[in-house]
């Protein structure tokens, strides 16, 4: 057995913890988790916990993710190490407290453990300090708006109008997305109302769900109805005979499934040397685009007319599905464009929660609202499903 040791304040939860616990655990197979006494938490940090002690203990044991949780020491940070005997210590990426003396601790002592330091971890946004203005705000002013909506978008808005819309509505000027819808789509858009808007980077550890319409025989230069549409000469494959040859395009469909690299097409609002590719492609120019590495987790097959077929789709974020449909068409020979997209889930955040934006007034906003602690539970279910696939 391996006994590797970790130790944290473990406050407010969020992927980023989640994510250290992951790497502790590729570490060795018994994991120890040292949680920070308050009164240590206070003089290391000059602020109390959003959590107590013993609810920041019970709310890592509730993740069932450690083998073992205790209470560090009042006066010798180093007690439980020394009891514990690991054989790692796992540090995160910027833990600075007590390392010198886990240094001095291993020279002298009878203990014979290395010390790892753990890769950091979306840091742009999993920050504790983020949370706590979305959280802490939310949480103790009762009159304040701050939260999540989960917006039913029509077509031929785009998500900028949207936003434009919530801040007329609710006179808020701090308000965000957390992932884009193109204008002709439809469905699931989650808006950030005031300091929630720390947190919209978060969505983008969950997996997008996605319901398509394709059109066989057929490209377009933004990979979609809206572009310029044109046949497409390839090889002989006819929509008749894809009537009669539905394993075929399963086959083809399932070939997608996993991880991969994905180039964004040129219409798209991704940013290439500070200029939106889109911009660029309405000059007339098509420039060199690094490929993302996404993943598509599941595509269910919902049935084949004539030209037009049905796709459901679970992938990762950054996923472009007009750029799926592109590529399909380029394996079935006969070239394709996205003629229809509806988002239904983000995570486990689904379409039937949400309000269309119609339905929205200054008075009844803040009762549609999912409060900032409550979507970082879902959050973070989401992304421990993920990991633990």
């Amino acid at each position: 057995m391996t006994k590797v040791l970790i130790t944290g304040t473990f406050d407010i939860i969020h992927p980023g913890h989640l994510n250290l616990i992951k790497q502790a655990k590729e570490l060795g197979d018994f994991i120890v988790a040292i949680i920070a006494r308050d009164q240590n938490v206070i003089k290391v940090k000059g602020r109390e916990s959003y959590f107590n002690e013993a609810d920041r203990v019970e709310n890592l044991k509730k993740l069932g993710l450690v083998d073992k949780v205790i209470l560090g020491d009042v006066v010798d940070p180093y007690k439980m190490i020394i009891q514990e005997k690991p054989d790692i210590i796992a540090l995160g990426y910027d833990q600075q407290a007590f390392v010198e003396g886990l240094i001095d601790l291993r020279a002298n002592s009878k203990l014979h453990f290395d010390i790892k330091r753990l890769v950091s971890f979306k840091e742009d946004f999993c920050k504790g300090k983020n949370l706590r203005k979305a959280i802490d705000r939310a949480q103790l002013d009762e009159d304040d708006k701050t939260g999540f909506l989960l917006l039913d978008k029509e077509s031929n808005w785009t998500s900028h109008d949207v936003v434009a819309k919530l801040r007329s509505i609710t006179k808020i000027k701090q308000i965000g997305h957390t992932g884009t819808l193109d204008p002709f789509a439809t469905g699931l858009l989650i808006c950030a109302i005031g300091n929630a808007t720390k947190m919209v980077g978060m969505f983008d550890l969950l997996p997008k769900t996605y319901e398509a319409t394709i059109k066989l025989g057929i490209i377009s230069d933004t990979y979609d109805r809206t572009g310029q549409l044109k046949a497409q000469n390839l090889i002989e494959l006819s929509s008749i005979k894809l009537k009669t040859d539905v394993n075929q395009l399963k086959e083809i469909l399932s070939s997608f499934i996993g991880k991969q690299l994905q180039i964004p097409p040129m219409y798209s609002a991704k940013k290439v040397g500070g200029k939106k590719l889109y911009d660029l492609a309405r000059q007339g120019k098509e420039i060199e685009r690094k490929p993302n590495e996404i993943e598509i987790y599941k595509i269910e097959f919902l049935g084949l007319k004539d030209d037009i077929f049905n796709i459901k789709v679970k992938c990762s974020s950054g996923t472009y599905i007009r750029t799926l449909a592109y590529d399909l068409g380029q394996k079935l020979g006969v070239g394709a464009v996205l003629w229809e997209l509806k988002r239904t889930a983000i995570g486990s955040f689904n379409l039937e929660q949400a309000i269309k934006l119609d339905q929205l007034t200054n008075n009844n906003f803040g009762q549609n609202l999912i409060i900032p602690l409550e979507a970082l539970k879902v959050i973070n279910q989401g992304y421990l499903e993920g990991f633990l696939r």
